[in-house]
């Protein structure tokens, strides 16, 4: 078993494998490299590792909650409970957390990465036993979307005993989560069955009444076998099925009702669902060939089907983000959206709800060897890596016409014709090779990455049938040198990949990223600092069903940006008394934009843009403090979250108020107690001074933060 328990700031870089364990027959591990014999190895690169205990401390459902903590890392809110995920790394755009390769236990995990790599699913955070986030050069073996960096969801390992754990939690807006655990080994097996069940009736209120909040549900079993066999090997089945059902809508308020009440939604948002399933194959087998030679496979097959019923504006008529920016201009289309007025059953009044319908599949096989080599002095870990992966999306946008009358939407009965109905699916060869070498003071690696992509798009309605064939080959290197027992310095330059969508007619995106600096260790004191610098050569803008004059899924290039920015994180702890210290974490992200030519664009979230234009949603400072009190029964946190004014349009003046994400201050508290030696109780208050921002104004209008809500926890651990 591994150390998955790593504090939340821990400056040791990224080690692949993770810790081994002391037990006497390691684990050959399946999440991200089969069973080194290495104690750990250290990466000259830079990342973070997220353990259990810093998961659980929150309670936090939210990912983007959850990747607060981390520098480097930006996270753009949507619906207050993180249900769509918007997180972006080192300047790599953050909407849809399209740009960064997700994975579970090394595995694209996200619906169509290829294809269609909008990550409408995101695996259940409470489940987790880490989370790792690669940056720099030690994310280039973790494609297809290396622009930015990666990360990993890392399940827990199958007890070699009995175990078992339930929880239950509950709070403000009937928020509640039921979590439960089962594993045991029988002979050479071990399995581990995890159940949950979680929701919430949500924070905003329907002016017609009705829901707006979600339940999501999830089933995993994981069967670990280890064979008796002259080479020690492992098997590993991992199945998994979740859902989700939302009543969640794209739609948010103009700035002048946001003032008056943040939480409200609109009479027209009152059909918006979502629902959602999501299935999980994964086959991993490790065979330890010999002392320094290891060989992983991993099959993997997902599939994810979805439909959101939701407002998209007007059969006729203003888009909905010109009606909410501008009321008194588009009053008569703001009256209807507001339930103020009924329609007069002309086409103008019609509004237009549309089931987004999208089935993604997803499935391939990759292997890796890894083999240690020492020559004199030093030391060689190669990895060598093979992955076929094929993914697929299948859009089927069906629209229908509503009227609205008495604060009620009735169907026009007109059958319409489908606004997108298309095909797009990729197969995608890749093979990657890294060197991690250790010569006395200093450690190096040095990696290689090559995607071979084939894809094609067929587009029903215009009866057109485009393919596309995109080749790419990425170098990356990175150097560590401990110059002293407490401090090390670290330089790393790599080449930065994300590939267009099949038959979009765009060119991929292509970076060349560079990081350097310096980590201190000692005694209980850390401190890290590094730089980052991110020349874009081809920046590309992915067109969403909210962005206006572009078909979803339709691609758009924005030439050269540049990207700097410094990540500093710290931390110190002291004891103060017998069994009770104090604890201070830091983390901060300071970071500028540039686009490097004038040009004016059909992508909306773009549009006209100056050369030395900022970026939008890129904020340029983002930061973390926490303070904890700790004692061995009881524990005690603050972590205050902030961030800067973000701008939502192209610019470098002072940021418009129509568009824009407000600066905010958050603070979580929680309360840990030990009741006995299976029972611990928790309390948890997020955002304690009940704050209130707009987070974006994107996809339609000002939507808010999450209000003050107030948690309580039971756990149980057998």
């Amino acid at each position: 078993m591994y150390n998955h328990s790593l504090r939340t700031l821990t400056l040791l870089p990224i080690l692949l494998p993770l810790l081994a364990s002391a037990d006497d027959s390691p684990d050959l591990e399946e999440v991200v490299v089969v069973g080194s014999k290495n104690e750990s190895v250290v990466i000259a690169g830079s990342g973070i590792a997220i353990g259990r205990l810093e998961l659980e401390r929150f309670d936090y459902i939210d990912v983007h909650q959850v990747m607060s903590s981390v520098p480097g890392v930006y996270v753009r809110e949507e619906d207050g409970f993180g249900l769509r995920p918007n997180i972006g790394i080192r300047g790599a755009a953050a909407e849809r957390s399209q740009k960064i390769t997700i994975m579970e236990d090394g595995i694209l995990i996200t619906p169509a990465p290829y294809s269609a790599p909008a990550a409408y699913y995101v695996p259940n955070i409470s489940r987790m036993s880490s989370i790792e986030v690669l940056k720099g050069p030690s994310a280039i073996s973790h494609g297809p979307h290396t622009v930015g960096g990666a990360v990993n969801f890392v399940t827990s390992l199958a007890p070699r005993s009995k175990a078992a754990e339930v929880e239950l939690s509950a709070g403000s807006d009937r928020y509640h989560k039921i979590q439960a655990s089962y594993g045991d080994q029988i002979g050479q097996t071990r399995f581990l069955i995890e159940g949950s069940q979680f929701g919430s009736d949500g924070f905003k209120v329907l002016d017609t009444g009705g829901d707006t909040g979600f339940a999501r549900s999830e089933l995993n079993i994981k069967i670990q076998h280890v064979f008796k066999t002259a080479k020690e090997q492992q098997l590993t089945l991992k199945l998994g099925w979740a859902d989700e059902d939302a009543d969640e809508t794209y739609l948010g308020l103009t700035d002048s009702d946001f003032l008056e009440d943040p939480t409200r939604r609109y009479a027209a948002s009152q059909l918006a669902k979502f629902l959602s399933n999501h299935t999980t194959f994964h086959l991993n087998h490790g065979v330890q060939w010999s002392d320094n030679l290891t060989f992983n496979t991993k099959v993997y097959w997902h599939e994810f089907d979805r439909e959101w019923n939701k407002l998209d504006g007007f059969i006729e008529g203003p888009g909905l983000q010109s009606v909410l920016t501008d009321p008194e201009r588009f009053l008569s289309q703001y009256q209807l959206l507001t339930g103020a007025r009924d329609s007069d059953f002309t086409e103008a009044d019609i509004l237009d709800v549309t089931n987004n319908d999208r089935s993604f599949n997803s499935k391939g096989i990759h292997t890796t060897a890894t083999l240690d080599l020492v020559f004199d002095e030093v030391s060689h870990e190669f990895e060598f890596g093979i992955r076929y992966h094929f993914d697929e999306v299948d859009r089927n946008h069906k629209q229908r016409g509503y009227y609205m009358t008495n604060n009620s939407l009735n169907w026009d009965g007109l059958q319409r014709g489908a606004k997108t109905l298309n095909h797009q699916e990729s197969k995608a060869l890749s093979f990657s090779i890294e060197d991690n070498v250790s010569w006395r003071d200093f450690r190096f690696s040095v990696g290689v990455r090559h995607e071979d992509i084939r894809g094609v798009r067929e587009d029903y309605l215009s009866a057109l049938s485009v393919e596309s064939d995109q080749n790419n080959t990425s170098f990356g290197l990175g150097a560590l040198w401990q110059a002293t027992d407490s401090l090390s310095l670290i330089a790393g330059v790599y080449q930065g990949f994300s590939p267009a969508a099949p038959g979009s007619g765009v060119e991929p995106e292509e970076t060349i990223n560079y990081e350097y600096g310096a980590r201190y260790f000692k005694d209980n004191t850390r401190v890290e600092l590094i730089g980052f610098f991110s020349d874009y050569d081809n920046l590309i803008g992915r067109c969403r069903v909210s962005d206006t004059d572009c078909g979803a899924g339709d691609e758009f290039n924005g030439g050269g940006i540049e990207v700097a920015g410094a990540e500093l994180v710290g931390g110190v702890s002291t004891e103060i008394s017998d069994g009770l210290s104090v604890s201070v974490d830091l983390s901060y992200t300071y970071t500028e934009s540039a686009f490097q030519e004038s040009f004016l664009s059909g992508f909306s979230q773009w549009g006209l843009v100056s050369k030395g234009d900022q970026l939008p949603y890129l904020p340029s400072h983002v930061g973390r403090v926490q303070i904890g009190l700790e004692a061995p029964t009881w524990q005690i946190y603050a972590a205050l979250k902030a961030q800067s004014k973000i701008r939502e349009e192209p610019g470098r003046d002072e940021i418009a108020s129509d568009f824009h994400g407000d600066e905010r201050n958050i603070l979580d508290i929680t309360a840990n107690w030990q009741v006995r030696d299976n029972w611990e109780v928790q309390m948890v208050v997020q955002n304690a001074s009940d704050e209130v921002t707009i987070v974006s104004h994107r996809p339609y209008g000002a939507r808010p933060n999450k209000p003050r809500s107030i948690i309580g926890r039971v756990k149980y651990t057998l």
